[in-house]
Formats: structure tokens, C-alpha cells, sequence
């Protein structure tokens, strides 16, 4: 038996044994011949991207995704983790039926220049690994050595889904909440059976960075001040977590589309939640006991052997 750390997506992975099983999920991946009328299928970002100088693009698809890369083994690797994440994803929202024709998009970035060219040209957040913009979803590859596509990819699948299935715009907190905490939750799953552990950065929500829950739901974007940014984040992955794993029979995608619909967090939190909060003031301070002393049996150290 050996260990190995590997970096992949700004977290750590364990490699535990040598005999780690590493099959990918079976996904059929078909080569496709990209001509006009499938350029149609794309939105101007898209299209910038195949336009880039310098770039020879291939294109294949799987059911529910056409992928665009450069070397084939990337496309075989995200094709399969791409499957199996927006199955999951779909199944904590209760989708059942997916009636979408239209494949999403994902474009795969093989190199640091290609991924710079992109990002000059269209306006991405130049620190990010990754963007989701509509049906389309942009990444910059890890290296052909990692055994993942990385935590990015079922984050940025996390908005996709949210953009297929939810009309309107959701907030901020919510909308990157719940990728964060989809992308922790399957991105474990995913690669535990296969022999690796996934080390996640602790979400650390604290009594002193706490934000009420009035001011964390209505807010328009990220605090001005930089240093609270991080705990604003925190503490949003952890309210989507408690909506959804710890009240597993209520609708949380009716809840999504009230707010998406504008309503506002209390009256939204109502329509779904109301059988079992009589008020707001009775959620925050279950919310509150339950996500900040969940950080502290984390911090302590168990005492067991």
C-alpha cells in the first residue's frame, strides 16, 4: 500500500492504495462533424472560443453534452464525469424528466495560453478556472497526469442545470451556494470508490463572521469589503446544505423557482418549509445552531481511538 497527494481543483486528493479501481463511467462518446448548422447551436462566446487562433478543435458528444477539445482523452475523461454529475444533480432537484434537446456545450482548454486567449477575449473573470454561461461551460483542463477533470466541472454543471430547469435569475447566494455544495458532495462521491480521498477545505461558519440571514438573502453581490467575501460564501454553502440534506421531503427546486421568481427569502421559505418553521426567527436559530456547531465538532479533534 502507498499514499499519494495530488492537487486537483484547489483541494487535495489521497491516493491510498495502489490497487485503486479507476474506471471512468461508461459513457458513449461519438465524434461529430462541427459544420454550420451546428455553429448555430452556440451563443457568441461559444463561437469566440472556436474562433480562437491557434486552437485545432475536435467535437464529439455523449446524450446530453457536445464537448469540444483539442486531445481525446480529456473528452473521454469529462464526458463520463459530466454524465454522472448532471444525473446527480438533477436527482437532488427531484427532476425526473429532462426534455432538453438542446446539448450543453462544454468547451475544454488544454493549455494556459489558449485559456488566457479566451479569457481576453471574452470578458471572463481572469483568476477563474472555469465559467458556466447559459448552456455553455467553459474549463481550463487539469494535466493529462490527474485522474480528474477536477471540482470545477460539477460546480460550473451545478449553474447549467440551474439554467435549464429554473426561469429567471436567482441570488447570488443561492446560486453559487448551491453549486459549491453540489460540487463537495459529488466530487467526493464520485472519486471515493475509486480509491482516493477527497480533502476538502473546511467551510468554516463562525459566530464572530456570521451574517444574519436577512442580510445574506437579499444581497445583490458579494460584500464590499473583500476580507467578509470568503464567510459570505461560507455561510451560503452551508444554508443551501441545510435546506436540502437536512429536510430531504421538501421541494427545494420549488424553492429555487420562488426565489428565481423574486419572492423574497421568508415568503419563499414559507411556501416550502412553512410546515415545519412557523417563522423566520424560529429557521435562523435552528440554521444557526446547526451550521455553526457542526464547524466546531469539526475544529475539535475527537477524543476516540
Amino acid at each position: 500500500m502507498w499514499h499519494r497527494l495530488i492537487w486537483i481543483g484547489g483541494a487535495v486528493i489521497l491516493l491510498e492504495t495502489a490497487t485503486a479501481v479507476r474506471s471512468q463511467t461508461e459513457v458513449t462518446l461519438e465524434d461529430v462533424v462541427w459544420n454550420d448548422a451546428r455553429q448555430k447551436e452556440l451563443s457568441r462566446r461559444g463561437a469566440e472560443a472556436l474562433s480562437l487562433e491557434g486552437i485545432e478543435w475536435h467535437h464529439a458528444q455523449t446524450e446530453h453534452f457536445v464537448f469540444h477539445f483539442t486531445q481525446k482523452w480529456m473528452a473521454e475523461r469529462a464526458s463520463s464525469e459530466a454524465e454522472t454529475y448532471y444525473t446527480l444533480i438533477k436527482k437532488d432537484l427531484k427532476i425526473e424528466e429532462d426534455k432538453w434537446e438542446l446539448k450543453g456545450q462544454i468547451f475544454i482548454f488544454e493549455t494556459d495560453e489558449s485559456w488566457k486567449s479566451f479569457v481576453a477575449k471574452s470578458s471572463v473573470d481572469r483568476w477563474s478556472g472555469g465559467v458556466c454561461i447559459g448552456n455553455e461551460l467553459f474549463l481550463r483542463s487539469p494535466p493529462a497526469a490527474t485522474p480528474f477533470t477536477g471540482s470545477v466541472l460539477p460546480h460550473e454543471l451545478s449553474h447549467l442545470v440551474v439554467n435549464r430547469f429554473v426561469k429567471g435569475r436567482i441570488p447570488i447566494w443561492l446560486n453559487e451556494g448551491f453549486a459549491e455544495q453540489q460540487s463537495r458532495k459529488h466530487f467526493t462521491a464520485y472519486t471515493r470508490p475509486k480509491g482516493y480521498t477527497f480533502l476538502l477545505r473546511p467551510n468554516v461558519v463562525s459566530e464572530e463572521n456570521y451574517f444574519p440571514l436577512g442580510e445574506l438573502t437579499s444581497a445583490n453581490d458579494y460584500p464590499s469589503d473583500e476580507a467578509r467575501v470568503p464567510h459570505f460564501y461560507a455561510e451560503s454553502v452551508r444554508l443551501v446544505q441545510f435546506l436540502i440534506e437536512d429536510h430531504p421531503k421538501q421541494n427545494f427546486l420549488e424553492f429555487v423557482q420562488h426565489m428565481a421568481d423574486g419572492m423574497k427569502f421568508e415568503n419563499a421559505l414559507d411556501r416550502v418549509y412553512g410546515n415545519v418553521y412557523r417563522n423566520m426567527e424560529m429557521f435562523e436559530t435552528r440554521f444557526k445552531d446547526v451550521a455553526i456547531s457542526k464547524v466546531k465538532l469539526a475544529e475539535e479533534p475527537s477524543e476516540k481511538k
